[in-house]
């Protein structure tokens, strides 16, 4: 493969090196960029490092193609958000492109390209592409940015490598530190593994390292012992999903974005590992709708003892609020029951709840009695006698209150 044309075929890259060239200032395409185009793979996220001039480029190439300008980083770092959602980061040089590549993270993502030099790979970064592996350029490298602790796992799970040993030997060491990042940051690396279709094996791994703890509980020892229980379990769900999976249908539902980028899947995953947990408590900065998804299942899931029968399905589904259908995976699983079959009590749970056969002056009438909370438990029955199948119409409805309540 000819990186060179490959690269300068692109019209957004012809353009920013050209225009570099006019204003004389040097510029190198870098990082996960170069990785994925050695990969053979395509990227919408593009860096340029430069040595001068990025606020002028970042300024231009935006008026250019009608982009959105964001100042990142002190205005060290600019952004430049286009319609077909492509992001171009410009930075500045630190210093020599050497010395930039140097201060990077892991040697795949320290290779550089420009017309000039053509591709620069101080660390070899190549070569551990193609041995698979995540490889720190340095060590010390992690420390000057904790989150590249967790960012390990998350390019090992998405990229589907191995962790280099010594590397990993340094995150355990290193994971205390990773509370030192900004918890928005931490989220947006650990919802990208809890996401990926194959992320168990590296949750496992940020575990064995005391990565997960520490993200989740800041190392408290009680937690600590109880995660392991709640991996465990995960473990053997996440091979009931992955069948799921094979589900066109499924697959896709599973695959749909809550929120932060965290889809029902990852959703799934964290309402295993933060059971019994709050998770106001946790090392995570999590969205309202995240929080409210997470308290429905562990709510549906305090009620569940295993047994699908018709009264305790119908307490479940009640308990879990707007997440019957994330919560009748994890129902399928423990009661082993066929998750079509869940899926469409959860559909006539959803059918019974919005069509009412009596209302709360109805219940009031018939039985001449008060408004109160006795009303709201009649009614809470009768709505579960629906869903049992013992009651299917209005007057049996009428029928049953006389019978019961009288």
């Amino acid at each position: 493969m000819d990186i060179s044309k490959k690269i300068l075929s692109d019209p957004i890259n012809k353009w920013v090196f050209k225009t570099a060239q006019e204003l004389n200032t040097d510029i190198y395409i870098v990082g996960g960029y170069m990785r994925d185009l050695l990969r053979g793979l395509k990227s919408n996220d593009k860096d340029f490092a430069l040595k001068s001039k990025v606020e002028d480029i970042a300024r231009k190439i935006t008026k250019k193609f009608n982009g959105t300008f964001i100042v990142l980083k002190h205005k060290q770092t600019y952004r430049v958000v286009l319609k077909n959602k492509e992001m171009l980061d410009f930075s500045y040089l630190n210093g020599s492109i050497n010395n930039d590549l140097k201060g990077r993270d892991f040697t795949i993502d320290a290779i550089a390209w420009s017309p000039k030099t053509e591709i620069i790979d101080p660390f070899s970064g190549r070569n551990d592409l193609n041995k698979r592996i995540i490889k720190a350029v340095m060590i010390k490298n992690l420390l000057n940015d904790p989150l590249r602790i967790i960012r390990a796992y998350r390019i090992a799970a998405e990229l589907g490598f191995k962790i280099e040993t010594n590397t990993r030997e340094y995150l355990k060491i290193y994971s205390p530190k990773i509370t030192k990042a900004a918890s928005e940051r931490i989220t947006e690396e650990f919802f990208k593994i809890l996401s990926n279709k194959n992320s168990v094996k590296y949750i496992n791994e940020c575990h064995n390292d005391k990565v997960l703890t520490t993200i989740l509980f800041k190392n408290n020892n009680k937690k600590i012992r109880a995660l392991s229980k709640n991996i465990k379990f995960l473990n053997e769900f996440d091979m009931f999903l992955k069948k799921q999976h094979a589900d066109k249908k499924m697959s896709k539902y599973l695959d749909e974005e809550i929120s932060q980028r965290l889809n029902r899947h990852g959703l799934l995953r964290l309402s295993i590992l933060t059971e019994n947990y709050s998770i106001t408590n946790i090392c995570l900065k999590v969205s309202n709708n995240i929080n409210k998804a997470l308290k429905d299942i562990h709510n549906g899931m305090e009620i569940s003892t295993g047994k699908i029968s018709d009264t305790e399905l119908y307490k479940i589904f009640n308990a879990s609020g707007e997440r019957i259908f994330e919560i009748s995976f994890l129902l399928a699983f423990i009661s082993k029951k066929n998750i079509k079959e869940i899926f469409k009590r959860a559909n006539e749970y959803l059918k019974i709840k919005n069509k009412i056969l009596l209302n709360g002056d109805d219940v009031q009438r018939i039985l001449n009695i008060e408004p109160g909370i006795k009303v709201g438990n009649i009614l809470a029955t009768l709505q579960e006698e629906k869903f049992k199948g013992t009651i299917k119409t209005r007057a049996e409805a009428r029928k049953w209150l006389l019978s019961n309540f009288t």
